[in-house]
This record gives structure tokens, sequence and C-alpha cells, in this order.
């Protein structure tokens, strides 16, 4: 059974509404996500997966629009939303990756999905344990198993509202590999969007890329974050830098 690439999203935020779909430099944020993740060398199938509410319809149908595949679950089970996909697509295992992740590195999807490949009877592949990329970054690779058992076991709401955090509460009982960043670099900056100002700071990179902004390197990308930030910190602003 293949891999699947499942990217979550949902429309509505309480800090930024209807932000799956939020304007980046004249493409969805949403489609911002997919360009990147379609970038992963020979990328496996690709899965968008919201909830069932009439709020998402606006989600199926710019996914039905890319050509992607479509899966509508629970929108508070998460954990069960993603093991409900898992199965429908058959997939043995899913890479996650979050709706709100406009500029997610195809190589570090990868080099997840290498590793998730190389371990025996491996249950998590990620890079957030501990977390040393920027937000934004975060790539985890789930067997189809260890959902199914984590969903059985789950029944904590936190729990059941995020796709990995029993497995990260309970790691001592899963066979779990994280994937570090090799120095800080990463670090002190932010590329998810979560707020108004952090659509700014994805437009600015975005139209600073141009046409390479779905296959730009992360470095390159960093780089830009950073410059964003640097130009309007307040010691710039006043003169003081």
């Amino acid at each position: 059974m293949p891999l699947g690439l499942v990217v979550f999203a949902r429309m509505d935020s309480r800090r930024l509404p209807g932000k799956a779909l939020c304007d980046i430099a004249g493409r969805p944020l949403l489609g911002r996500v997919l360009d990147r993740v379609r970038a992963v060398h020979s990328a496996p199938p690709i899965v968008v997966a919201t909830s069932a509410r009439a709020v998402d319809d606006p989600i199926a149908r710019f996914a039905k629009a890319e050509g992607v595949g479509l899966f509508r679950g629970d929108a508070a089970d998460v954990l069960g939303r993603a093991l409900a996909c898992a199965d429908h697509f058959a997939f043995s295992a899913i890479i996650r990756i979050s709706g709100d992740s406009p500029f997610i590195d195809p190589g570090l999807i990868k080099q997840c999905v290498t590793r998730f490949e190389a371990v025996p009877e491996i249950d998590l592949v990620t890079n957030a344990m501990p977390k040393t990329f920027a937000p934004g970054l975060s790539v985890e690779v789930i067997a189809t198993e260890a959902l199914r058992r984590a969903s059985r076991e789950a029944t904590a709401t936190d729990e059941r509202e995020h796709v990995t955090l029993y497995l990260y509460r309970h790691a001592a009982r899963f066979r779990i590999e994280n994937i570090a960043a090799p120095d800080e670099r990463y670090l002190g900056i932010t590329l998810t969007i979560d707020e108004p100002g952090d659509l700014d700071r994805a437009t600015w990179i975005a139209q600073a890329l141009g046409p390479r902004a779905a296959s730009a390197p992360l470095d390159e990308v960093v780089a830009l974050a950073r410059r964003f930030g640097a130009e309007r910190s307040p010691e710039v602003v006043h003169g003081r830098a």
C-alpha cells in the first residue's frame, strides 16, 4: 500500500477567518501548500483532508479544481479523520502537512519519508520532537496502524483534536524517529499562517520569489523571512539599526 501525503485544512479560524483560501500574492494559501508538496521528488498521492461541515465546502471545491484527492470527516476528531482518510485511500502511512504552511519544504518531506521507509516497524518520523525547525515546516510521517492504535486508546479531547499528540504523550510506547535541523538556522522566525501579519510576510516572500515560490530552497525562503523581519523591526523603522 502506498504512502499518502495528506494536507489538513479548514476554513474557520478565530484569528484569521477563511485562512485556508486567503490570497498570497495571487494564489490561495492552500494552493501555495499544494504547489510546494507537488515539488516532492516522486511525490506520493496528495489528498486534502477537511471536515464535512458546510463551512468547508469551498476547500472541497478548491481541492477538486486542483485535481488532488479529497477526504471529508469529523471536524473535532482530527485523529479520527486522519485514520478514516488513511483507510479510505488504503494508505499504509500518511505524511501529515498542515494547510497553513505555504513554504513547507519538499526536500524536508522527502528526507522524512526516506527515514520512515528505512526503519522497520516505525510508527512515526517527525521533525518536531524537539522542534528545531521554524513553525510552518513541520512534517510527520505516521504509520496507519499507529494511527489506529492511537485512535483506539486516545480519550482526552485534545488528543482527538490533534493527529499525533497521543503518540508524543506516550512516546515510550511507540517507535518514533526525529529529524533535527543541522544547527539553529531555522529558529527565531515563523513561516506558518496564524494571523493577518503572517499573511503580510508570506505575501512579501512569495512576491520576492515570483514563479520560483513553489520550488525555492528552504534556506532562501528563511533568508527572505529574516530580511522581512529586519526591515520591519522598530529599530530599522526609527533609524536605530
